[in-house]
């Protein structure tokens, strides 16, 4: 009798394993199709924003001029800011103080610039660059007159709204050191601003 009973208990076990193994494969199939049916997550896309370092960003100008009009030469200090690039252009802001005496006559004027570089004019690397730039400029001028016999001093003031074109060239001699010469062309004409400089630039 109990060889009977445990060779009836025998196939219930081969039964119950057999049904284990079935359910596990059930319940892993379903796993791996909704593992499969999931989608991973999107991907970010990779993001890189050119920074300029700050001698690239910022610099100073010394020079002189010397202007198409009544004064010999005039002494020039600039700062200028690079804004951003857009398009085709590399866009900067200037802001610039001239002044000049000749005989009786002295004139200081400040003025601020918006400029348009073409990007494909230059390269960072190079050490010799093409200077293309235009864009408009609006220049506060101040003249200051003394005449001989007349005690009083005579001032005049006026606002100029221009647009300007510049070609010359820029030489680094260090990242941070350089020089420029270049000559401007304005309009209107009805107060002459256009000269030919030549600057230090301090980056």
């Amino acid at each position: 009798m109990r060889e009977r009973a445990a060779l009836g208990a025998a196939p219930m076990a081969v039964r119950l394993a057999l049904m284990s193994l079935a359910l596990l494969g059930v319940h892993g199939t379903a796993a791996w199709a909704q593992m499969e049916a999931t989608p991973p997550p999107p991907r970010r896309p990779v993001t890189s924003e050119l920074r300029r370092t700050p001698e690239e960003r910022d610099r100073l100008e010394f020079g002189a001029a010397i202007p198409n009009g009544y004064f010999d030469v005039l002494g020039t200090f600039a700062y200028r800011r690079f804004i951003r690039e857009g398009g085709p252009f590399e866009q900067s802001m200037q802001l610039e103080l001239a002044g000049g005496v000749q005989d009786y006559l002295s004139e200081g004027s400040i003025s601020l610039y918006y400029f348009l570089r073409p990007l494909k004019s230059y390269r960072e690397e190079w050490r010799i660059r093409p200077l293309v730039e235009v864009g408009p400029g609006t220049h506060l001028v101040v003249q200051v007159a003394d005449v001989e016999g007349f005690a009083e001093t005579s001032f005049h003031a006026e606002v100029y709204l221009k647009a300007h074109v510049y070609g010359g060239a820029e030489f680094l001699l260090t990242p941070k050191l350089g020089f420029l010469i270049r000559g401007r062309f304005s309009v209107p004409a009805h107060h002459p601003l256009d000269y030919a400089q030549a600057a230090i630039l301090l980056r």
